[in-house]
Parts: structure tokens; C-alpha cells; sequence
């Protein structure tokens, strides 16, 4: 008879009014490393009971249809949740939810169905902290595979996923208890090396540092663990970029692109790595650029009168943000190709670069935008990111863009799209080249 894993990995959340500081510490006294041995117990032996794809996809379809409304009450506890712990605005998390749920449509999870290899593995996901529901691609196709989940969440945003989670069990109890949420702090040792031993493999993200300590309990674990059983796939720190051509940088054109590049640097408030943090705008004469610059610079103001920005920053952040504009302030007045745009606040901020190579922002709406000549010259500006990023968003006619696209992906770039489309790519995205589905089709 099948076991249910309901009671065991239930989602404990606070109610949005209550979420202080403290709530991750209180989560983490849920679950103890016993508890992580017996839950992954469990769910093997529900991995081992097939259930049809096509259900799960129907399942996975009806949970992302009810996330689509924004008044529907588990979504506006979640959004009141995150804004109470991390301070940004409901309507920027509203937005970002929107962008991310968008490619789990019943159309596309059908469709995935037939490229997705079976399996009744136990998967560990590590999720990362950075932004809410950051791994709902791997979600979805290690459930359409077969697989059981255990999800271990961040400290920092331990909300999202368990609230997914219930959902999934509403619309199909079956479906739902193949997942279990747990969250744990970091310092945890022995708790995470119960997951890690416990699970067939485990698909951990999170910045080069997270992944960096996981490796390293990795090795000083390496004799107590069997091969199967091991970190197999880390996607660290990457970052993303945008192109814009000559024919759209400047006139009437270049508005829509830049409120569509507007909101693909604003959703997440720019930490995930599909938020594009330098623009490249190819010029044809002198002051395309900074021309470009400005429109992007009244998009950002105008999506930031809809969605904005965060009440409060942590020290850090508002601290490498005043670094971007002081840097960019003091360079303009010593005689360097650059301007400064900025918001109130630090609502948004615009740096002109007319010499620079890819730079990576802080984040909160911060873009360097800089000219290009030709593609070699873009290659070199590219190349200090070489092998990290993720995406690029071209804006260009469409006579150009079979050109533009073969260059990037030249470059090992998996994921290109129009602007306006960053945050929300295909369920086959090749996430860090593709790892996770590379993982499912590896033979234990």
C-alpha cells in the first residue's frame, strides 16, 4: 500500500502579518536530520509507484492556472510575505510571479512530455534565496520524469515553494505527495548531509559561493557516499545582456524596446540570472548610445510608477549602488566617455559607458549601456563574462535576427529572446547549458 508522506512534508508557513525576521530559524526547527532520512525513505517508495506523465502535467497545468490569479489566496500570501521579510513592493512581486508561472501553460507541459526521460529517481533541489520560485523549470520536469522531490529552500525565501507545493496537492493529492519542502539553515551539517546522502542526486542553486561550501561538504563526505549519491549538477553565478540594433535604438522604435528591456532589468529587482544588467547598443554614428540610454532611463521611471521599488535596502546593497553612481558621477566630471542617469531614491540607475565591457550591476535596476561597432567588437566587450551567461535579449529586425542569434549562440548563449521576454523562458530552456535534463538522461 502506498505510504503518504503528507504529514512529513507538509509546508509550515507563517501568515504574511507575522513574517519577521526570525521565521526562517523558526522553519528550520521542523525537520531534523532523522526526519530527512525517513521522508526520502518514503518518497522512494512512491518513486517507485510510475504515475502518468500526461496527469502530471495536468496537475502541474492546474496549480500554475490557479498561481495566474493574482487574488487567488495562496499567491497573496506569499506576495504579502516576501514584501513583509525582504521589503519590495507587491506590485513588482506581482509582476515577477506573473513572468514566472507564465511558461507553465498546459499546452507547453504537453508538449514537454514527450522529450522528458522517465525515471523514479529521488532528486534533491537546493534552492536558491535570491529570488521567489527560482527553479520551477526543474520543478516541473523532474516531476513530468517521474521522479520524487525533495526541496530543500532557502532560509532567506523559504515561501514560495511550499505554497506551490500545496497547491499541486489540492488539484491532485497523488501528484502533490510527490513532493516534499523542507527548510534547514545552512550551518546545518548534519541535516544537509542527510539530504545529500539521501537523495539519488541532487541539483543545488545558488551563487558561486553556495555552490563553492556544498562542494566542499561534498568531498569531506566522499567516503560515506556512493557515487549516485553526490552533488551532480551546480548552477552558480551566471548573468545575462542585451543587444540592440541600429534600427531600433533611436526613434520611435526604441521605445517599445526600451520599456520591454525596462521590465526585464526591474522583475525580480535584478538578482536573478535572467535579469540582463549591460546593454549593448550598436551605433552607426556618435550618440546612439546615450540616445538609447535615455529611453531606457524614462522606461525604467515609468515601470517604476507602476512597480516600484524597493521601501528598504539592506547596508550592502544600497552601498554598491551609490558606489555604481558615484564612480560613474566622478568619471564624467574628470572627461570619460560617461553619463548618469538616476532615479529618486535608488529607485533606478542608468550609467552610460561608452567604453566598457560587460559589467555586472548590483542589481535593483542598475544598467550600464555602451556602443558597439561590430560583433568582434561586442565579442571582446563580452568576453570578461565569457562562459557565464545565460541569456541575451536581441532587439532587431526581424530580417537581422537569424544573424544576431547564430552570433551569440557561437558564444554559448542558450537562451535568446526579444526584449521583455527574459524572465520567462521555455520549460526546455537549456538552464546552465541544459544540466538538469542532461542529468535525467545519465544512467546511474
Amino acid at each position: 500500500m502506498k505510504q503518504s508522506i503528507s504529514a512529513v512534508g507538509k509546508p509550515h508557513l507563517y501568515p504574511s502579518g507575522e513574517v519577521q525576521a526570525e521565521v526562517p530559524a523558526k522553519l528550520e526547527e521542523q525537520v531534523t536530520a532523522a526526519q530527512v532520512s525517513d521522508l526520502a525513505a518514503r518518497l522512494r517508495i512512491i518513486a517507485d509507484e510510475p504515475v502518468a506523465a500526461r496527469r502530471v502535467a495536468l496537475a502541474l497545468g492546474g496549480a500554475a492556472e490557479r498561481w495566474r490569479n493574482r487574488d487567488y489566496a495562496q499567491r497573496r500570501e506569499i506576495v504579502g510575505a516576501i514584501a513583509a521579510a525582504w521589503g519590495w513592493s507587491e506590485a513588482l512581486i506581482d509582476e515577477s510571479i506573473d513572468a514566472l508561472i507564465a511558461p507553465l501553460n498546459r499546452f507547453a507541459l504537453d508538449n514537454l512530455v514527450r522529450s522528458v526521460p522517465r525515471r523514479n529517481d529521488v532528486i534533491g533541489l537546493i534552492m536558491p534565496g535570491n529570488i521567489p520560485g527560482a527553479g520551477i523549470h526543474e520543478y516541473a520536469i523532474g516531476l513530468l520524469a517521474g521522479c520524487a522531490l525533495m526541496i530543500k529552500t532557502a532560509t532567506a525565501e523559504p515561501f514560495f515553494f511550499a505554497r506551490f507545493t500545496q497547491t499541486l496537492r489540492e488539484v491532485d493529492a497523488e501528484v502533490g505527495e510527490r513532493v516534499a519542502v523542507l527548510n534547514w539553515s545552512r550551518e546545518r551539517n548534519a541535516i544537509t548531509g542527510a539530504f545529500r546522502t539521501s537523495c539519488d542526486w541532487i541539483a543545488a542553486f545558488g551563487n558561486d559561493d553556495t555552490i563553492a561550501r556544498l562542494e566542499l561538504l561534498k568531498s569531506r563526505g566522499a567516503a560515506e557516499t556512493s557515487g549516485a549519491r553526490m552533488l551532480q549538477i551546480a548552477f552558480g553565478s551566471r548573468v545575462s545582456g542585451a543587444l540592440v540594433s541600429s534600427e531600433l535604438a533611436v526613434g520611435p522604435a526604441a521605445i517599445a524596446v526600451a520599456d520591454a528591456i525596462a521590465r526585464d532589468v526591474s522583475l525580480f529587482e535584478q538578482q536573478g540570472c535572467l535579469s540582463p544588467h549591460h546593454i549593448f547598443v550598436e551605433s552607426s554614428r556618435a550618440g546612439v548610445a546615450d540616445e538609447f540610454a535615455r529611453e531606457l532611463a524614462a522606461a525604467l521611471e515609468r515601470f517604476a510608477k507602476q512597480t516600484p521599488p524597493p521601501r528598504r535596502y539592506g547596508l550592502e546593497e544600497a552601498a554598491a549602488v551609490r558606489r555604481v553612481r558615484e564612480s560613474a558621477r566622478w568619471r564624467g566630471i574628470g572627461g570619460s566617455a560617461v553619463a548618469l542617469m538616476e532615479g529618486e531614491g535608488l529607485g533606478w540607475t542608468v550609467v552610460c559607458d561608452d567604453e566598457a565591457s560587460f559589467t555586472v550591476s548590483p542589481g535593483y535596476r542598475t544598467a550600464t549601456v555602451s556602443p558597439f561597432a561590430d560583433l568582434e567588437d561586442l565579442k571582446r566587450r563580452l568576453a570578461p563574462v565569457a562562459g557565464r551567461i545565460e541569456a541575451f535579449a536581441i532587439g532587431a529586425p526581424r530580417a537581422r535576427l537569424e544573424s544576431l542569434q547564430a552570433f551569440l549562440t557561437a558564444l554559448d548563449i542558450f537562451y535568446i529572446c526579444a526584449p521583455g521576454a527574459m524572465q520567462s523562458p521555455p520549460l526546455d530552456w537549456s538552464h546552465g547549458g541544459g544540466a538538469f535534463l542532461h542529468g535525467l538522461t545519465a544512467s546511474r
